[in-house]
């Protein structure tokens, strides 16, 4: 789902959808409970995982990977998005590319955990992940989004572990405060969150940008995709993640200094930049944390689009092999 949020993005909802989301809600608080606890066991277990599922600390993860050599090419997806999304970026890498997608506890395919994943956890649970797939450092780690706080926060703690980092439209950890447009959108997104959670405890489609933005992937993981991102489960933890973004892993993030010679690459999508003109100056520094870095803005690509739009996640895949190329 989009992190990056503007006000103009939510102030254009209608007012009969306004009084459509309080029917809803309403609704919930009406349901019988069976009725909701039914709908909330359904909504946890997927039917069938496209990867394959190891277990960590107890809980089963779902993994989408790839064989081939290190550096190992380390996934990390946005709020609430499962491995799928990465399927256009793990079939156009080169094949001897060894690549390591996967989703986030309660996120997809995968068990929620007690608590949420903070960012001292995270980079230790990070290796015990990519230890059962089976992945060698070092890692070339690639963040979409939120994804992009995580990759730093892994790299601020295990630098000899890192050979190079992509940013892909990645959240900046100082954006809520530099940017107005960001800070205005949030409060917005936060309900447009929560209205996807009530539609999924009716068993109502999400619809909206995020949803269409998956019709894109190639035709066998778009619908299972869908149907993961958008449950109960996965909404819930998206929402915790959201909260965590905030209140720990952008300040986590921040930590981490220029990394002088590792590699870095920053791919952004132009619609982005159009909506927010803070955006580029968050997306610049981003690029200085290194000295050999290279950026590029994707012409007509959305957030989401730079991952689902085929031609649009070669140029992720293009970054990709530019890190390592030059690592």
């Amino acid at each position: 789902m989009n992190t990056h949020h503007t006000a103009e993005a939510g102030s254009s909802r209608s007012r009969s959808s306004a009084v459509q989301d309080r029917l809803m809600a309403g609704a919930v608080l009406t349901t019988a409970v069976g009725v909701v606890v039914t709908e909330l066991r359904k909504s946890g277990a997927p039917s069938a995982a496209p990867g394959r599922v190891v277990r960590v600390g107890g809980r089963a993860l779902h993994v989408l990977d790839r064989p081939g050599q290190a550096p190992t090419v380390v996934l990390e997806s946005g709020l609430g998005h499962p491995a799928t999304v990465w399927s256009w970026v793990l079939e156009q890498l080169r094949e001897d590319t060894r690549a390591v997608a996967y989703d986030r506890p309660g996120i997809g395919w995968s068990a929620a955990g007690r608590t949420g994943l903070d960012g001292a956890r995270y980079p230790e649970h990070l290796l015990a992940v990519l230890a059962r797939a089976g992945a060698r450092a070092p890692f070339v780690l690639v963040g979409h989004s939120v994804g992009g706080l995580l990759i730093r926060i892994f790299t601020e703690r295990h630098p000899e572990l890192t050979a190079g980092l992509v940013f892909v439209d990645s959240a900046h950890p100082d954006q809520y405060r530099r940017s107005p447009r960001q800070r205005a959108g949030l409060p917005l997104f936060q309900q447009s969150l929560d209205r996807m959670i009530t539609r999924a405890v009716l068993g109502l489609p999400a619809g909206g940008a995020a949803a269409e933005a998956l019709t894109l992937l190639p035709a066998r993981v778009s619908g299972p995709t869908a149907q993961a991102m958008f449950r109960f489960s996965s909404l819930r933890a998206a929402r915790g993640e959201l909260g965590l973004s905030q209140a720990d892993w952008s300040g986590r993030a921040a930590l981490l200094a220029p990394v002088t010679s590792c590699p870095v690459a920053v791919v952004s999508a132009a619609v982005t930049h159009e909506q927010d003109p803070a955006y580029a100056g968050l997306q610049r520094e981003l690029g200085a944390l290194s000295r050999v870095s290279r950026s590029q803005i994707v012409a007509g690509a959305r957030h989401e689009s730079l991952l689902t739009d085929r031609s649009h996640a070669a140029r992720v895949t293009d970054a990709i092999h530019w890190v390592i190329d030059n690592g």
